[in-house]
């Protein structure tokens, strides 16, 4: 098997029995499955159970199937959700563009915007080399794929043009 790491991780949110010894159940089960636990957080406390987050690795997606199975087998034990840590970082991207200079007023706006820009865009129009400097051209790269060869996942296809 290999080893579990961060990339196939998951936090189960369980609900359990509040008695001595509910976690270590399930801490038991995990640990049987084969999966490392990581963070534990308890989330809340109930009438008759507490609820925790419990963040495990595994070797694989599949593995993170076994382990949630194991843990759901535990007497006293819900797991109410699964959330896969890789996915949750994926939502949204992981990419945000922020400005480089705030926006406060109407003559920052101007100048960042319309009609500011319209001055850079006919200087970089005369003078090419200027789009280096007064945009972020330097900064950037452009991943142009069909899907044919994505990470050596092979061809795994390319991106539909509309959902």
């Amino acid at each position: 098997m290999t080893h579990p790491s961060a990339s196939f991780s998951a936090t189960l949110r369980a609900r359990l029995d509040d008695r001595p010894g509910a976690f270590a159940d399930l801490a038991r089960a995990i640990g049987e499955a084969g999966g490392l636990l990581g963070a534990i957080d308890l989330v809340r406390v109930e009438e008759d159970t507490k609820v925790r987050d419990v963040t495990v690795l595994a070797a694989d997606a599949d593995h993170i199937d076994r382990i949630v199975a194991a843990a759901r087998d535990v007497p006293g034990v819900e797991v109410d959700h699964v959330s896969d840590r890789t996915f949750l970082m994926h939502l949204g991207g992981k990419i945000e563009v922020v400005g480089k200079t705030p926006l406060k007023t109407r003559d920052d706006l101007s100048m960042a915007y319309t009609p500011g820009v319209a001055r850079v865009s006919m200087a970089i129009a005369q003078d090419p080399q200027l789009v280096w400097n007064l945009t972020i051209k330097k900064n950037t790269v452009a991943v142009v794929t069909d899907g044919s060869a994505v990470l050596g996942l092979g061809d795994i296809g390319r991106r539909p043009r509309s959902r």
